[in-house]
C-alpha cells in the first residue's frame, strides 16, 4: 500500500524562535525524530526533500544570513496543518511543504 510522507518547513530568523517551535511541536505530539534544525545548506536540505533547486535557491540566502530551517515530517494531514500552525504561530517566516510518496513493498 503507498502512503505519502510530507515534510513542512519553517524559515525562522533566530534561535529563540526555533527553539521555541521545537518544544511546542514535542509537546504536541510529534517525535523528536521527526523534527530537524538546519543552519546551513538549507538550499541542498530542501533540494534532497524534494524542492526543485529553483525553489530553494532563495532560502540558501537566508541561511547566509543566519535563519534558521525547521523541518517537521508528518505521516498525515492532521499532523501537516498542526505544524502549520505552531510553526506560524511561533514566528517562522516562511512556510512551505514537500511532499514525497512512499510504497511499501510486499514479498
Amino acid at each position: 500500500m503507498a502512503g505519502q510522507n510530507t515534510a513542512v518547513f519553517g524559515i525562522f530568523k533566530a534561535s529563540p524562535a526555533a527553539n521555541k517551535a521545537v518544544s511546542r511541536l514535542t509537546s504536541a505530539g510529534f517525535s523528536n525524530s521527526d523534527i530537524f534544525l538546519q543552519r546551513s545548506n538549507i538550499g541542498g536540505l530542501l533540494s534532497g526533500a524534494g524542492v526543485s533547486q529553483n525553489e530553494a535557491l532563495p532560502y540558501e540566502g537566508n541561511a547566509r544570513r543566519g535563519c534558521i530551517l525547521v523541518t517537521v515530517q508528518c505521516s498525515n494531514s492532521l499532523e501537516i496543518d498542526r505544524a502549520n500552525t505552531i510553526l506560524e504561530q511561533n514566528g517562522a517566516e516562511s512556510i512551505f511543504s514537500a511532499s514525497e510518496n512512499v510504497g511499501t513493498q510486499s514479498e
